[in-house]
């Protein structure tokens, strides 16, 4: 079975259609892994809400939806000042003005995507959550280290069980080794083996003027595709 995982989408409905699309992404055969952050910075937040509820209806089992930083924004009850500060500036405006424009509050996303979503998701010879992991197992570490850490990537500190994650927006993806000094771009539309421990960090910063990537595991194997955000 191939394994699709695709990065922050930050509600650019554009570039998930194509990369869906240049993925060949089939319902019948794949499994389907977000790594969250539907929601913020882009225009089509409530578009994304839209196909990402379809895809889980036709993917069924094989869907997984981990939830990001923005949709723990939403769905919490009560935010700091500071924590509502942050919400603001990383584009919290444009998903309350997609989803107006269809008559509805974004608040109206919340009882599916608390159903929906979870914090991580372990496989074999690979796992997945939003943001950081610490130590093994993935839950092992706490809710804000999982959804919220901005250090565990950039300090290349991590070397358990190989783990893909958005949440940082990065030029081109890329493997850290988490010795802290070992780590190497991975290139687009090649086949490449697995590596058995370290992270791979997918988000290209689409909703920044970056782009939307997918990664497609099969048989020890991986490769990787994107697309603009425009």
């Amino acid at each position: 079975m191939r394994t699709i995982i695709i990065g922050d989408i930050h509600g650019c409905s554009g570039a998930f259609r194509a990369l869906l699309d240049l993925l060949a992404a089939d319902a019948r055969t794949d499994r389907l892994i977000l790594l969250g952050d539907l929601f913020d910075r882009g225009p089509d937040s409530r578009t994304v809400f839209e196909m990402v509820k379809n895809l889980s209806g036709q993917y069924g089992e094989r869907f997984v939806l981990l939830r990001g930083n923005h949709e723990d924004y939403l769905l919490r009850q009560q935010l700091s000042a500071r924590e509502r500060l942050i919400w603001e500036r990383v584009g919290r405006a444009a998903t309350v003005k997609s989803f107006k424009e269809y008559g509805e509050k974004m608040e109206s996303a919340i009882p599916w995507l608390t159903e929906h979503t979870r914090l991580f998701w372990k496989g074999e010879g690979f796992q997945c959550v939003h943001a950081g992991i610490l130590v093994d197992p993935p839950e092992a570490n706490d809710t804000w280290t999982l959804l919220h850490d901005h250090d565990m990537v950039p300090q290349n500190r991590y070397s358990g069980t190989l783990t893909v994650t958005g949440h940082i927006a990065l030029e081109k993806p890329v493997w850290f080794a988490g010795d802290r000094e070992t780590w190497a771009e991975l290139p687009e539309d090649t086949e490449m083996p697995l590596p058995e421990r370290g992270v791979i960090c997918i988000d290209t910063g689409c909703g920044k003027g970056g782009r939307l990537t997918g990664m497609v595991t099969e048989d020890g194997q991986f490769t990787l595709k994107s697309v603009p955000e425009g």
